[in-house]
């Protein structure tokens, strides 16, 4: 299990020891969950950490869907805060291996090691930069619709989709209508996207 464990976020470069010193403490093990169960819904309270260690699972809200392979720390963000609700739904895809530590926990005896708080406080900082990195002004319609989507898209996304109009896309973007539908016509020419109505899916 160690071998696995010290590759996931928050856990990379921890010692044996200190493992064994986590299992000793409170449950720490890797859990299988069945292809379509529903991990976390939109809204609820964030408990605790939940890292997907093997497989395939989507997040969505009403105008996007993202698929994204493991491993991977679900909304670490959102176990502190202001706002402690989750922001996506996330449901498995495939079968998958999942490890979930009760915020408790994670107070009283994970964040107390100082290597995972360095790990934390990096994804954290790491999750403002990208965010940061989003609010320069861009002024192409192309600049400006692949700003927006680098702001809602995960780095480990494979395939993201959006439920949105085109009206309402360009609201979004502040541009026209008309020069948003030619500036995806040439993305979707590019194989960069593919266009349905009211839905755009964006490749890698």
């Amino acid at each position: 299990m160690y071998g696995r464990v010290v590759g996931l976020p928050l856990f990379t470069g921890i010692s044996s020891t200190d493992l064994l010193e986590f299992q000793d403490r409170f449950m720490l093990s890797i859990e299988p969950i069945d292809a379509g169960t529903r991990l976390l819904t939109r809204g609820e309270r964030s408990e605790g950490l939940l890292w997907i260690v093997s497989g395939t699972v989507k997040r969505e809200n009403e105008w996007m869907e993202e698929t994204i392979d493991g491993p991977l720390l679900v909304e670490a963000e959102r176990l502190f805060g202001l706002n402690n609700t989750v922001s996506m739904t996330w449901d498995a895809v495939t079968a998958l291996e999942v490890i979930y530590i009760a915020k408790e926990h994670v107070v009283r005896h994970l964040l107390r090691n100082s290597l995972v708080r360095i790990n934390y406080l990096t994804l954290l900082s790491s999750s403002l930069q990208r965010k940061a990195e989003t609010m320069s002004v861009p002024r192409s319609p192309e600049e400006k619709f692949r700003m927006f989507v680098n702001s809602v898209k995960h780095p480990a996304g494979k395939e993201l989709t959006l439920h949105i109009k085109m009206t309402e896309l360009a609201e979004r973007l502040d541009v026209s209508r008309l020069n948003l539908s030619k500036m995806l016509n040439q993305l979707a020419r590019n194989g960069e996207i593919d266009i349905k109505r009211e839905q755009i899916t964006i490749h890698g």
